[in-house]
């Protein structure tokens, strides 16, 4: 039976999934620590190690992520965009619209009936509605990033930041702290922000139903919470939404091999 892998290899982890016919058997994530290629080697070893899987039975692997071109062990280099598609329809068939949050910048990308990319906006220049922009304010107020979301939901008041740009956002949360403005209320200005740049980048795309998100900033229910309340279309987050791209790199890897593409929608 075929055994194909993906790799995403991300600015902060390394992801891998490794997946026969019959769905997912194995996943890891890894910080990078090194060499592209190296965490890119130590993590698909382990997740071998981890299932039982000898590497010798991978019949294909394919590398996605910004490190992909770096990682020469592997039999095919797919696109984020191609990969997130892949991995967004595996857990939602009627998925058109992916939206990827990762840790550097987020990728809008549209989808047709059959799974194809045919068209995508990216936001890499600026650090507004990325997971490192989230690290950064979560370091300035004292909280952790898991805790973010669900303290934002709990905002009393409305306030706005004047800026989308993330270095002159900072400012502005800093003046407001030296307010004394409860923390709630700014991570919600916080969150608003980053949805509101999103969406602007979103809209681009032309937005079709339904909509999935994926990457890790997918995780924070505060973000997810002003997607759902902006944009009034089915939003769905996988369970590991930052698993998503080394999904779809392993089943465009076994697509490539002869495996019907129809065996890995939903």
């Amino acid at each position: 039976m075929l055994t194909a892998a993906g790799i995403d290899v991300g600015h902060q982890s390394v992801k891998v999934v490794i997946l026969e016919a019959s769905g997912v058997i194995a996943q890891a994530h890894y910080v990078l620590t090194g060499r592209v290629r190296e965490a890119a080697e130590m993590a698909l070893e382990k997740t071998l190690l981890g299932a039982s899987v000898e590497r010798g039975s991978v019949s294909r692997l394919f590398v996605t992520g910004m490190g992909r071109d770096s990682v020469g062990f592997a039999h095919g280099h797919p696109t984020e965009m191609s990969s997130h598609v892949r991995g967004a329809r595996w857990h939602c068939a009627a998925a058109r619209t992916i939206i990827d949050m990762g840790a550097e910048g987020f990728r809008v990308s549209k989808s047709d009936s059959m799974g194809n990319l045919t068209h995508f906006v990216l936001n890499d220049k600026c650090a507004s509605g990325t997971g490192v922009f989230l690290e950064t304010v979560a370091s300035m107020m004292g909280v952790a990033v898991a805790e973010m979301g669900v303290l934002s939901l709990k905002a009393t008041q409305a306030l706005s930041l004047t800026t989308m740009c993330a270095v002159f956002a900072e400012s502005e949360i800093v003046a407001l702290v030296h307010r004394g403005t409860a923390r709630e209320d700014i991570l919600r200005a916080v969150h608003e922000s980053i949805v509101s740049r999103i969406v602007s980048i979103a809209k681009r795309v032309g937005l079709e139903p339904d909509i999935v998100l994926t990457g890790g900033v997918a995780r924070n229910v505060g973000v997810v919470d002003g997607l759902r309340r902006q944009l009034p279309m089915v939003i769905r987050v996988p369970e590991n939404p930052e698993m998503v791209g080394a999904l779809g790199a392993a089943i465009l890897a076994a697509e490539a091999f002869g495996v019907d593409r129809s065996t890995f929608d939903d």
